[in-house]
């Protein structure tokens, strides 16, 4: 045959061996086929083995020299097949990452899956070995294949072990991640067997190990969030438990605030405590940690605003110690809505087959820096988006920038928010603002909305501004004494969105405890079993109004004390109210108490008996607690709202 003048791998592997033997004899001339062979078996690269036994005694010119190491690639593949060197297997491993990459830009998903499989057997097969102890990983032969191959293997691999999660396949995840995890002393591939093996309902094995994981990186919250995962998903769901974590990867993760992924960490765990507080009906941890993400989210933080990474301190005495000073600037969580509106957007237009392949495309989007834009593109999008520009500014350019969204939309609800908070000088002037803002709210939803979509309308960013309207609308009405209208209001935000994220029912509560009605009341209170003041002092008024100093009713009281102790002492006139009701209520402390007396106590010094119960089970007073009070104080703060509630009454009639 005629050689060329270069040597490509297409001309060799068109040669047959006995033509590449005789040529690598002419340039190697002790080269002998059967010790070649014998000698794969030391190495893992044809261009190592090479480069130590055939070049050192070669005789080449220029056009010859890649014919060596060419000619000792293929031949191995020929002659030892069941052990191929890694040079071929990255070449293999590469053109199937090839065809994932075409099927993915086709949308041919059945062809990503097939190509996605062969390429994880492929490197599970070569990179692998049967020992007496089980299947192990060949270090040596995996750290080249990830030098030689040109497509991120690494980064393939984490992708497939997420696949097979979303797959179900938790045996394969198990092994494959733990020979990964085991041959490279990497926790990470270890934290995917510990998922694994939770999905399998090995949860103490699982245990152990993520506490393994988590006792050698105590600076890494990624375990402990990890851990909190799986009690919240795998079996039987043990939500305390994966608060419990969740709360461990928090206290590593606050002191971490100010490094690369510091914030992004904090994100997912607030994100995760939101969710699980939800669904352990503790509504009020989740609206607290709600706050935390907002805070975190905004643009800047006041050196006196609570510091985003959760500690409890101002920021300037926490993780903006080493900031410079920087101006006060207050944060409203509606900013936050911009973000969500691109999202939705994306949702709807990236048409993504799968939980998987849209958080991996947020996920690229965050390690890029890049957060997602919203550019308005209806004249209503365009309302809401000055409205948005509106927060971000205070006094009469707020105003103003309210009014010009309402001349480019009539129909932007959220304008007519932002004129009756700062332009209404009295209940009845906001009030009529209010109703333009539902009615705004109403003619750009659409009748169909609120049957359609009843039930998750916080959730809807579209549907936010309404409700928005909506609940100014309802607090305006009760402001005015029209407690019957309130409380339709209250019931309709709350059919809207029975999740609650506004805290209607607290309003609610508040407005049927004042009115009496108290099997509504108990209804209400049986639909949210949420563990704070706001409830549990609350059922325990109820059940007393109902059955007097009964078993259940002292039990019902009792556990609402313990869960805090600080409010009898308000409710009992021992403490004093201050003037001003925290703007941050916290959970069993003295900020809670003060919000809960503020708000519940005139009820409980109109109810016949409930103070002079409140004292005996209490332990202030020894004696039943059936018979009228005698004597009680009653804190003024009380009497003042007790007399305003007396004039609307009278009002009213």
């Amino acid at each position: 045959m005629k050689e060329p003048s270069h040597w490509e791998p297409e001309t060799i592997a068109g040669m047959t061996d006995e033509e590449i033997v005789r040529k690598l004899k002419e340039l190697v001339p002790a080269f002998d086929l059967d010790s070649f062979v014998a000698r794969t078996a030391q190495y893992i690269s044809s261009e190592d083995l090479a480069e130590a036994e055939y070049y050192p005694a070669a005789r080449f010119s220029d056009e010859d020299e890649d014919f060596i190491w060419l000619a000792c690639e293929e031949l191995w593949k020929r002659l030892v097949p069941d052990r191929p060197p890694v040079e071929f297997v990255a070449e293999q491993v590469d053109n199937l990452l090839e065809e994932i990459v075409k099927a993915g830009q086709r949308k041919r998903f059945k062809e990503v899956y097939r190509f996605s499989h062969e390429a994880l057997d492929l490197v599970c097969r070569n990179a692998t070995e049967e020992t007496p102890s089980g299947r192990r990983l060949r270090r040596n032969y995996y750290e080249r294949l990830v030098d030689t191959t040109v497509y991120d293997l690494e980064g393939f691999l984490d992708d497939m072990l997420q696949n097979l999660i979303g797959l179900e396949e938790y045996d394969r995840l198990t092994e494959i991640a733990g020979i990964l995890g085991d041959g490279l002393d990497d926790d990470v591939f270890l934290d995917y067997k510990a998922e694994g093996l939770f999905a399998l309902g090995k949860e103490e094995e699982a245990e152990k190990l993520l506490r393994e994981l988590t006792k050698r990186n105590p600076d890494n919250p990624l375990f402990p969030l990890s851990a909190g995962d799986c009690h919240a998903i795998y079996g039987e769901k043990d939500l305390a438990k994966a608060k419990d974590y969740y709360l461990q990867a928090l206290n590593i993760a606050k002191n971490h605030f100010n490094q690369p992924d510091g914030k992004d960490d904090l994100r997912a765990i607030y994100q995760r405590l939101i969710l699980v507080c939800n669904e352990m009906g503790n509504y009020e941890g989740a609206k607290r940690y709600e706050r935390l993400l907002d805070l975190l989210e905004a643009k800047k933080v006041g050196r006196n605003d609570p510091c985003p990474c959760g500690s409890g301190k101002k920021y300037k005495n926490c993780c903006g110690r080493d900031q410079s000073v920087m101006p006060r600037q207050s944060f409203d969580p509606r900013l936050t809505e911009p973000s969500l509106w691109a999202l939705t957007r994306i949702y709807a237009e990236k048409n993504f087959t799968s939980a998987e392949e849209m958080n991996k495309y947020l996920s690229e989007i965050n390690q890029d820096g890049r957060s997602p834009q919203w550019l308005p593109r209806t004249p209503l999008e365009q309302a809401q988006s000055m409205v948005y520009s509106a927060l971000e500014t205070t006094g009469k350019r707020r105003l103003e920038l309210a009014k010009e969204a309402l001349k480019v939309s009539a129909d932007c609800a959220d304008a007519y928010v932002l004129l009756a908070e700062g332009k209404a000088d009295s209940p009845e002037e906001a009030l009529k603002l209010y109703e333009e803002g539902v009615r705004a709210g109403e003619r750009a939803l659409g009748k169909k909305a609120f049957e359609e979509d009843a039930g998750q309308f916080w959730g809807l960013i579209e549907t936010r501004p309404y409700m928005r309207a909506k609940a100014g609308l309802a607090q305006c009405v009760l402001e005015l004494g029209r407690r019957e209208e309130a409380i339709e209001h209250f019931r309709e935000l709350l059919r809207l969105n029975p999740n609650d994220n506004q805290g209607i029912r607290y309003l609610l509560a508040m407005a049927l405890l004042e009115m009496r009605r108290i099997d509504e009341l108990e209804d209400l209170l049986g639909k949210y079993d949420e563990p704070t003041a706001d409830w549990l002092f609350t059922k325990a008024l109820v059940a007393f109004l109902k059955q007097g100093d009964s078993t259940e009713a002292r039990k019902l009281l009792r556990e609402a004390l313990k869960h805090n102790p600080h409010v009898a002492p308000y409710l009992l006139g021992e403490k004093k109210l201050p003037p001003l009701v925290p703007e941050e209520v916290g959970f069993g402390d003295t900020s809670e108490a003060i919000a809960y007396a503020a708000d519940f106590g005139n009820d409980w010094h109109t109810a016949h008996g409930a103070i002079e119960w409140l004292r005996t089970v209490s332990g202030k007073k020894r004696g039943g607690g059936r018979g009228p009070e005698k004597g009680t104080s009653i804190p003024k703060a009380f009497l003042q709202a007790f007399e305003e509630a007396d004039k609307k009454s009278h009002s009213e009639e």
